[in-house]
């Protein structure tokens, strides 16, 4: 890769020496006797490093760096100070202040200035590599995800209709059926929601990884939204005698948010607790107002999760060595997708949780920066 360098000095002198030292096959040597210059030269060329000069007539090498620091095309270019000024601490802090990277003082050394040089743009060449890999890896990842969100679209619809068929056959044909073959058709009804839920999780992968996730943001109140929750979930909590409980002071909470986001985020945690709750436990919801952000709690009492585990719980497809309470079925991705629609909104999560104590999983979301506000009336 061939690097441009850019050497600034008002003595012609002090130019050829240093074009001297640092010329070799793969590189472009430029050379400007003033700032001015050197400030058209770097406009008009890729440059990879300039050595630049502090004392020089018109403009100063601090005030080139300054120029070449307030824009966003040049600021990244390295800048090594070459001068005969003191070493003293204030004028070091002055050129790293105004820019520099590095500094080499007069007289030069000949192989510390090339070694110096030659590091400067070794780094360079690694960080454009990197930048490189990074563009591919981007444009790699919106492929996936554009072909990801079209397979997951593409197969719902029959694994849908293939239920549908199923369930209406199930009932055409309900009392000639012996128990086994009724059996059948549960585990049909069982695995084919359980594609399902795998392909609606993956749609909303792709959706959120492209930025494509459409928001409807309207005006809700913190109590129905909880409520639509445990209404959600009470049927399937009842089932294992697990108890949900919801606990909040401020009823009149105003919310500024996407419902169906919220819904989903809520429902993902409640949802887990349940499946790792004991029966005859609580699974207990509780939110808290500040002024600044909305936090919600949701606790059980499960088994909770071993300690070496814990780093993984938000990655995908990522599951713990605990088992449900009831034989429930999991995705390993509903956690990761919490996740990112609380950061694409502004938010977090985070979760307590120690073997044999339950668990506690909490997300925040702001409420002063247009996404949620708060009225107390």
């Amino acid at each position: 890769m061939n690097s441009n360098i850019l050497i600034v000095d008002d003595k012609p002198e002090n130019l050829y020496s240093l074009e001297c030292m640092l010329s070799e096959p793969d590189r472009t040597i430029l050379k400007a006797s003033g700032g001015r210059e050197a400030l058209r030269i770097v406009l008009q060329e890729e440059i990879s490093l300039i050595l630049l000069d502090v004392q020089m007539p018109e403009m100063d090498g601090y005030e080139v760096a300054a120029m070449l620091q307030s824009t966003s095309r040049t600021r990244r270019i390295p800048i090594i100070f070459v001068t005969a000024i003191s070493t003293e601490r204030e004028y070091m802090l002055r050129g790293l202040n105004s820019g520099a990277v590095d500094y080499l003082f007069k007289p030069l050394d000949t192989e510390i200035t090339r070694a110096k040089v030659n590091t400067i743009l070794k780094i360079q060449q690694q960080q454009a590599e990197i930048e490189r890999m990074n563009a591919q890896l981007t444009a790699l990842n919106k492929e996936k995800n554009f072909f990801l969100g079209m397979a997951a679209h593409d197969l719902r619809n029959p694994i849908g209709n293939i239920l549908t068929l199923a369930s209406m056959l199930r009932e055409e044909l309900d009392e000639n059926l012996n128990e086994e073959q009724q059996t059948c058709f549960e585990m049909l009804r069982s695995t084919g929601n359980q594609m399902l839920e795998l392909l609606d999780n993956l749609l909303d992968i792709s959706k959120i990884e492209s930025g494509s996730v459409l928001r409807d943001v309207r005006t809700h109140t913190l109590e129905s939204l909880l409520m639509d929750c445990i209404g959600s979930n009470r049927k399937i909590a009842s089932k294992k005698n697990i108890q949900l409980h919801c606990s909040f002071k401020e009823e009149q909470v105003q919310l500024n948010t996407d419902r169906q986001q919220f819904t989903q985020i809520l429902n993902n945690l409640v949802s887990n607790a349940i499946k790792y709750s004991p029966s005859g436990s609580v699974v207990d919801i509780s939110a808290e107002i500040h002024t600044q952000e909305i936090t919600i709690h949701v606790r059980d009492q499960g088994a909770g999760i071993p300690l070496d585990e814990q780093a993984r719980v938000f990655s995908p497809f990522a599951r713990t060595s605990v088992e449900t309470t009831g034989g429930e079925s999991s995705t390993g991705l509903g956690l990761s997708i919490v996740k990112r629609l609380l950061e694409s909104n502004g938010g977090r999560i985070w979760f307590e949780s120690a073997p044999g104590k339950g668990s506690s999983f909490s997300f925040s979301l702001p409420v002063c920066v247009g996404e949620m506000t708060e009225n107390r009336g």
